[in-house]
């Protein structure tokens, strides 16, 4: 149905986002990353969240699971 397939806001590891913004910063080569952004998404049936950062190397992410464990990294120029 329909709101089985809605984000649960609530859901969200809010209190790992200082965390994985810090260590996206250190771990993917962006250097002095110019933007970042962070999404959410349940598109596959998990949650899914993605920090990226833009700067001179290129664009970077890291992605976690509903609990904020990190499950990839694609570094820049990955």
């Amino acid at each position: 149905t329909q709101a089985a397939s809605r984000l649960d806001l609530d859901s969200l590891p809010y209190d790992r986002v200082q965390a994985l913004v810090k260590e996206a910063t250190t771990t993917l080569g962006v250097g002095s990353p110019r933007t970042w952004q962070l999404t959410a998404d349940h598109l596959t049936g998990a949650v899914a969240l993605r920090v990226y950062g833009t700067g001179s190397e290129g664009t970077a992410y890291l992605e976690a699971d509903g609990q904020g464990k990190v499950v990839r990294r694609v570094p820049a120029g990955g």
